[in-house]
Formats: structure tokens, sequence, C-alpha cells
């Protein structure tokens, strides 16, 4: 039942974010997912970034084509890991948002994929500052082992 609770109220603030990224203008035109200039000519679907105010307590979320990054998290590699989020989420519109928030596994594998695109810019993946070990903490609610999210890191590259 805990986890049914913590589904709703995440479900809950998730649609209050939609709700939100239909009223802000976007920080940026929308853009292909390569992050290319505007164009309508472009390849994969686009998005529509949005800058997060800094008192929000994590750094970036994806809703669909709305990609929201605090302005620090706006660089190649954080728009990498969310564009990965929006082609999971345009894959499997109803499927991801179940799996990510009621089963940790998934959770885990959703997000190693996006820290694959970290890991490929040389950031470490092992280590008390790696990031195996923040997939692994209170961030991700625990989604598996240091271990586990090490190697599901290291599957995508």
């Amino acid at each position: 039942m805990r986890w049914s609770a913590l589904a709703a109220v995440a479900l809950a603030g998730l649609a209050g974010l939609a709700t939100l990224a239909m009223a802000l203008e976007p920080s940026v035109a929308i853009r292909a997912a390569g992050g290319g200039a505007p164009t309508e000519a472009a390849s994969g679907p686009a998005y529509v970034l949005h800058t997060l105010p800094d008192w929000v307590g994590f750094g970036g979320i994806t809703l669909g084509r709305h990609v929201f990054l605090k302005a620090s998290q706006q660089t190649p590699y954080g728009l990498g890991h969310e564009l990965v989020h929006l082609r999971q989420q345009a894959d499997h519109p109803v499927w991801f948002w179940v799996s990510y928030l009621a089963l940790p596994g998934w959770r885990l594998r959703w997000e190693a994929e996006a820290y694959a695109v970290h890991a490929r810019a040389r950031c470490a993946i092992d280590g008390d500052h790696g990031l195996a070990a923040y997939l692994s903490g209170p961030a991700y609610l625990w989604a598996g082992s240091r271990e586990q999210a090490a190697a599901e890191i290291r599957a995508f590259l």
C-alpha cells in the first residue's frame, strides 16, 4: 500500500508539472531532439525546454515533450540525459510512468540508459561520487545496489 500511495502522490505532482508546462513560456524554441536549430524538417521528436527555478529539489524532469532543467543542468549532457527520457516516454507513454514509479528495477533501467550519456562523456561510473553511487541512492529511492546501477549503466555503453 505504501508504493501505491507514493505513486498517487507522484502522479499528482506530475500532473501539476504538466499543467504548469502548458502555462509557461518556453525558455527555448521547440527544437529537434538533437539540439540543433529549430526546424520543421528535423528528425526525431521535438522538445520544449523550460528553466526550473533553483529552489526546486531536483535538477530536471521530462514530461512528454517538455523538458524542465535548472539553468545549471542545461549542458549537453544534462539535456542529453533528459532527451533519453523524452524518447523513452514517446516509445512507452504509459509503461514508462507506471514502471518508473512502481517498480524500482525499471526505474534503475530507465535512469541507467539516461546516465550512459554522462558515462560516454567520461563521468566516473564507480566510486563514492560516481554515477552508480548517485543512481543507487536516495535521489532515486534506492532503486538498486551500487553494483546493479554500475552494471545497468555499462549495458548501455
